[in-house]
């Protein structure tokens, strides 16, 4: 999906991966702490994590998603099924159940609120790291 997408936005496999040694350890700070809290086995942190994350960035692409694929613009997609927007429709469409999902694997967890707000915190502020290092790439 994400490769689809790609060239949609007009960016080949070739330019995708010449802009990998770019990336500045800023931008790696958001992948390395998901990756932390999964070999910790944090399923708690990352669960609350995801019911804080995912509704944000799903309405961001729901937004963008309905932009790209809007039949009057000039992006050159033809409309919200066009297979380049996969990736983007992908993460429009809603979790239904994911603050259960999240409330049932903190139950499990035996965790508290404080055992997991700094973790949830650092995630948003690495994604915002995320972000930005990938609009800054040269």
């Amino acid at each position: 999906l994400l490769l689809k997408y790609a060239k949609g936005v007009g960016l080949t496999e070739e330019t995708l991966r010449s802009s990998f040694p770019k990336t500045t350890a800023i931008g790696q700070a958001y992948p390395s702490y998901w990756a932390r809290l999964a070999l910790s086995q944090n399923r708690a942190a990352g669960a609350a994590a995801c019911a804080v994350n995912f509704p944000a960035w799903g309405e961001m692409c729901r937004r963008l998603w309905k932009a790209l694929g809007d039949d009057s613009s000039a992006f050159g997609y033809d409309g919200t099924d066009d297979e380049g927007l996969a990736f983007v429709k992908f993460f429009a469409t809603p979790i239904d159940t994911l603050e259960e999902m999240a409330a049932s694997v903190i139950d499990e967890e035996g965790v508290s609120y404080e055992d997991i707000v700094d973790h949830v915190r650092l995630l948003q502020e690495y994604e915002v790291l995320f972000w930005d290092a990938i609009f800054n790439v040269e």
